[in-house]
């Protein structure tokens, strides 16, 4: 072969080699760009995402679904929320329904500096009352802050910023999450009193479905916060929310502690007596671990019973920590 054009194929092969490293790099950098958030994935093109819909008690209740990763993904989110015979017909069977009504559009939406700016269409405010009327906001700022991006919401309606709803709901110019499910009567925040989020067990009427419902209640101030969580916790549901407790009511809590991103329960004996059932046992160790992983700084839960991480009568292995969920509610429950 002549030097000249092994010469002239050498550059060529050059040529080639990097324009194809800088098109690797180019593609690998516009793909860290599209997501800019940590998310989990369960197959190509779908997000992992919980939504929050309402209960035959009028009680909302978080329900992981996988949804299309499309572009402008959490006002789609939205969307999955507004009340079409599609989404009814998901969520009937399981005794939930979409928390926003008929007919609501999304007409606009922006995310900036932690910030979710949306305006709805005039069919957002046709809700039946107060308690819908919260559920509704509540759906919303819930949802939207499930993405890392959103920390705080402002609703629009038609163009106007929403201050006060037909039925009597006054809004913040910001919202953010807070006293999600507030029981019946509680106490104002104040007067040495404060919020903290408490896991029961909910059903659909026919109880072919369960899942897990948080609430509020409000509590005095204590030294240990999470302490006086689970012994709320152990009290059981106010009569008329339709929830149940699964820890047996004569369990002690002796101990709770936090050693860096690890709460460490310790209960008393009667733990063990709920009754029997792999299902009753699981449902017990999940409220236990969703209620305190709302506390900030807990990423997993150690329960000891009298001192010692051993197996729960059902065998449920305690020597390990369990972590913190990142989802709840799959919508196939």
């Amino acid at each position: 072969m002549p030097k000249r054009v092994a010469a002239l194929i050498l550059i060529l092969i050059l040529i080639f080699s990097i324009t194809a490293c800088g098109l690797q790099k180019k593609d690998s950098g516009d793909a860290s760009s599209q997501e800019s958030e940590p998310v989990q994935e369960t197959q190509a093109n779908m997000r992992r995402t919980v939504f929050y819909f309402v209960n035959e008690h009028d009680l909302l209740v978080p329900v992981t679904r996988d949804i299309p990763w499309v572009e402008g993904i959490a006002k789609s989110a939205l969307e999955s929320l507004v009340d079409t015979p599609e989404i009814r017909a998901e969520l009937e069977p399981k005794g939930l329904k979409p928390p926003l009504p008929s007919g609501t559009k999304v007409l606009g939406m922006t995310i900036r500096d932690g910030i979710a700016k949306v305006d709805f269409s005039r069919e957002f405010l046709n809700l039946n009352g107060k308690t819908a009327e919260q559920n509704a906001i509540k759906a919303v700022v819930y949802t939207l802050t499930e993405f890392p991006s959103v920390q705080k919401v402002q609703l629009m309606v038609e163009g106007k910023p929403l201050k006060k709803c037909p039925n009597g709901t006054i809004l913040k110019d910001e919202l953010q999450r807070e006293k999600i499910n507030l029981e019946p009567g509680a106490a104002a925040e104040g007067n040495n009193m404060v919020p903290v989020m408490l896991y029961f067990r909910g059903s659909s009427s026919d109880g072919n479905f369960t899942y897990y419902v948080p609430v509020t209640r409000m509590v005095k101030k204590s030294d240990n916060l999470m302490k006086t969580a689970l012994e709320e916790l152990i009290k059981g549901p106010v009569q008329g929310m339709g929830l149940s407790s699964v820890i047996p009511a004569d369990t002690k809590v002796l101990d709770v502690s936090l050693k860096e991103n690890e709460a460490i329960v310790n209960f008393s004996k009667e733990i063990e007596g709920y009754g029997g059932g792999v299902d009753t046992e699981q449902a017990l160790v999940n409220t236990v671990v969703l209620t305190l992983s709302e506390f900030p700084g807990v990423e997993k839960v150690t329960i000891q019973v009298e001192g010692k991480s051993g197996v729960l009568p059902e065998g449920t292995i305690l020597d390990t920590p369990i972590l913190k969920p990142a989802y709840i509610n799959p919508a196939n429950i």
